[in-house]
């Protein structure tokens, strides 16, 4: 007897957190906008080849498993990232060599979307200034929530960031 009351008031916890969650996420915003800015002991032109050459990417970018050209859209190139057992549609938008790149998700199933803004400025001769700007949306309540409240909006700028610093000391 004392088992069931144990196990019933577990239950009743797992749903008062389900709901407290599903609260708190329909609260959160569907759209959002983060920005990180990191300095990037390297060439603007280095940085600039690094962020572009989205095949060589897998090589140095934590998680993402590899890279498969797509058909272009609107003659924009386009490609699949496979990471984290999810794969990505990624389309370029804007490429203004060497100084602002923005890509896009091209996938409008996906329960996320948006864009990511590149943009480099040369700071002395061997370091370039990188702003990454998320213009992203996230659909799912739930996924809101962990989104904001457990990983944050800027987890993948962050990483991304710290992947490419750690690339500029490797050759390509």
């Amino acid at each position: 007897m004392m088992a069931l009351r144990i196990v019933g008031w577990l239950i009743v916890g797992i749903i008062v957190a389900v709901c407290i969650t599903l609260f708190m996420g329909s609260r959160l915003p569907i759209e959002h906008t983060v920005s990180r800015t990191d300095t990037i002991p390297a060439s603007q032109q280095k940085v600039w080849a690094l962020i572009t050459d989205v095949a060589a990417q897998p090589g140095w970018r934590t998680g993402l498993k590899s890279v498969t050209p797509l058909p272009p859209q609107n003659g924009a190139p386009c490609w699949l990232e496979t990471q984290g057992g999810m794969t990505i549609a990624m389309c370029e938008d804007v490429r203004d060599a060497p100084t602002r790149e923005v890509t896009r998700i091209a996938d409008p199933r996906l329960p996320f979307g948006g864009t990511w803004t590149y943009a480099l400025e040369p700071v002395g001769d061997n370091a370039t200034k990188v702003t990454i700007t998320e213009d992203g949306t996230v659909r799912p309540v739930m996924w809101r929530f962990v989104a904001h409240y457990w990983m944050g909006e800027d987890t993948t700028i962050k990483q991304y960031l710290s992947d490419l610093k750690k690339a500029t000391f490797q050759k390509y």
